[in-house]
């Protein structure tokens, strides 16, 4: 029989062969048509069984990448025991659905081909000191197979054609294709857009997401937001209790309107491909991974990271076998999500990423850059660092114009060369994935210290977005339950405020990806938690003095003398002589501060009091029979006066 079951094209191939002997020709014929009836019966009722529906899209990749698949080997699939043993979380077991009515096929996802040590146990990754020149003590040593090297995240091999039963999906009648050829499943509403709503609604699996990560959230404008996340585990039978028994996309996205939200990928519910299949190729060997983005008159201007596997896997606390190659834009219609253009950045290198975390002001929209290198193989092991993840660079264009060529920060000053730019942050020892938003006027961030080798979360603040950053939190960050076979990475700012407080999220995966996560999906979902918003200390501003001349006054009075003679006998002269000299300093020295003035005065005022001096002279003359009487009075500053009375 030829053709696809579904397709209602059948093609019923019957070779009959001559009978032996005559005898037996009548049963033969009467057999072989039975066996026709039989099968076209069966054929079409599995097609028309009630609720068929069979969801398709085209995924626009514009070329195709010859690179060769990965295959796995299925005799290295670990035994799947009971719904109960996988997820101590649940306490009913789902039967399954009978394959009679079935019309979606679930594909089947091999877990990767890897050497998990089954004697090794987890252990706690030490707290980090970062202000020590010393490296950390590393992760316990692992096989660099999802191991207990600390930084487990396997990505499957790719998968074969699904042997899986069919089954009806639960979803089926809440999926649907959008206008921009989106598969969009309603998954359901969390109580809120609190921390607390939040961590609650995505504790579980979300509609057909059993595991995801990574997890970045857009602005679309109103109270819709985008979310994407990195490698999705997707389960449209709803009986997947092993991330093995799921379809895996490199991304897939979330629509949140309110507190509801839906579920977008490509492909079908039969074979779900990612969100993003950037500029195409084999998902196995190369994919698009999610940075930073803002929406602006109706776009989203989104970048993503070109990721490529490596030949290799690290072993130990050496990191993953992957690194991004290429920065790209994507341009998105926020109502539609319809993509407009993908293109490489204007600056498309990884060393750093610019645009691995967007966020803007008033004036200027930012990109900061980080080198997102998680195979700390190709830098020489984890203790030849500290690596290149652990700086922090600085871009900023014109407010929303995303395309344009950036500037970059470069020792207190911007310059349009690449090659000049000084990060404004470096500190840790295997990375510092700052995670900044622009929220009430002011700068803030989510760190999580040293990815997946750390265990602390830092909240900084600033008032421009090159610093100076303040730690203004440092907390030890547990996974949910605090289970000690988990880790924590990814830490990452809601676009919100809830209640006045961050609503902050972190991604969560088993040490061991293979043995403790991939039976257990729920280790492998995000949390959410809250903290206060702190504001920044004042600004540092130059101080300014101005200093005033100094002015010196001296004024001089001086009164003359008027000297008067009396003809008399006895001449009496009196000669007042005043001088006053009053003399006055005045100092007056300003110190302004932009922040506050001070104004100090001195003025120093000095008199000396008035000299006065007064002589009388008498002289006694022979006696004349004439008198002549003299009499002066002469105020200090009046002209001197002289009265002779005439003789007789």
């Amino acid at each position: 029989m030829a053709g696809d079951p579904d397709d209602g094209q059948h093609i019923l191939q019957v070779e009959l062969t001559p009978p032996a002997t005559p005898s037996s020709r009548p049963l033969v014929s009467i057999l072989v048509v039975l066996a026709a009836l039989a099968t076209l019966l069966v054929v079409n009722g599995r097609s028309s069984a009630g609720g068929e529906r069979t969801l398709r899209t085209t995924d626009p990749s514009p070329s195709v990448d010859a690179s060769p698949l990965v295959t796995f080997d299925p005799s290295r699939s670990p035994t799947i025991p009971s719904a109960t043993a996988l997820d101590p979380m649940r306490t009913t077991v789902v039967p399954p659905v009978a394959t009679s009515t079935s019309t979606t096929a679930v594909a089947v996802v091999s877990p990767p081909v890897l050497s998990p040590d089954p004697t090794a146990t987890a252990v706690p990754v030490a707290p980090v000191d970062s202000a020590s020149t010393m490296p950390p003590a590393p992760p316990p040593a692992g096989a660099g197979d999802g191991g207990d090297g600390g930084v487990s995240r396997s990505i499957p091999d790719a998968a074969s054609v699904s042997t899986a039963p069919l089954v009806v999906s639960p979803w089926a009648d809440k999926t649907a294709i959008t206008s921009a050829g989106y598969v969009a499943t309603d998954v359901g509403c969390a109580a809120g857009t609190s921390a607390s709503a939040l961590d609650a609604f995505f504790r579980d699996r979300v509609g057909p997401a059993i595991g995801f990560d990574y997890q970045h959230v857009y602005a679309l404008g109103g109270k819709r937001y985008l979310w994407i996340f990195q490698d999705t585990f997707l389960d449209y039978s709803g009986a997947a209790t092993n991330l093995g028994q799921s379809v895996f996309a490199h991304n897939t996205a979330m629509v949140q309107d309110g507190a509801c939200f839906t579920l977008y990928h490509r492909g079908s519910i039969t074979a779900p491909t990612s969100f993003e299949a950037g500029s195409g190729g084999n998902p196995v060997a190369k994919w698009f991974w999610p940075m930073g983005g803002q929406t602006f008159d109706g776009r989203l201007y989104m970048f993503w990271a070109q990721m490529e596997r490596d030949g290799y896997d690290p072993k130990g606390a050496d990191g993953l076998g992957w690194h991004p190659v290429r920065t790209w834009l994507a341009i998105y219609d926020a109502g539609s999500l319809k993509r407009l253009a993908f293109q490489p950045a204007a600056n498309a290198g990884t060393y750093p990423i610019y645009g691995y975390a967007v966020d803007s002001d008033d004036s200027y929209t930012y990109l900061f850059g980080n080198t997102f290198e998680q195979n700390l193989q190709r830098e020489g092991g984890y203790a030849n660092g500290p690596h290149s993840g652990t700086l922090m660079f600085l871009a900023r264009v014109a407010r929303g114009d995303l395309g344009a060529a950036p500037e970059y920060w470069s020792n207190d000053t911007w310059t349009p060369d690449a090659a000049q730019a000084t990060p404004i942050s470096q500190r840790y020892w295997a990375e510092n994935p700052m995670q900044p938003r622009y929220m009430n006027g002011q700068w803030v961030a989510a760190t999580k210290v040293d990815g997946y080798w750390g265990d602390e979360l830092v909240i900084d603040v600033a008032n421009d977005p090159w610093g100076p950053w303040t730690t203004v939190e440092d907390r030890g960050l547990a996974p949910r339950g605090g289970d000690p076979s988990m880790n924590t990475y990814h830490a990452y700012l809601m676009p919100w405020l809830s209640g006045g407080s961050l609503v902050v999220s972190a991604s969560n995966n088993a040490r061991n990806m293979y043995r403790d996560a991939w039976p257990n999906p729920y280790r492998y979902r995000p949390m959410f938690f809250s903290t206060g918003l702190v504001a920044p200390p004042p600004r540092e501003e130059e101080t300014t003095t101005t200093i005033e001349e100094t002015t010196t006054s001296l004024e001089t009075t001086t009164t003359a003398a008027s000297t008067t003679t009396s003809e008399a006998a006895t001449s009496t002269t009196s000669v007042p002589t005043t001088t006053a000299v009053p003399t006055t300093t005045t100092s007056t020295t300003t110190t302004t501060l932009p922040s506050s003035t001070t104004t100090t005065t001195t003025t120093t005022t000095t008199t000396v009091p008035p000299s006065t001096s007064s002589t009388t002279t008498t002289t006694t003359e022979p006696p004349d029979d004439s008198t002549t009487t003299t009499s002066t009075t002469l105020p200090p500053d009046e002209e001197s006066t002289t009265t002779v009375p005439p003789g007789p």
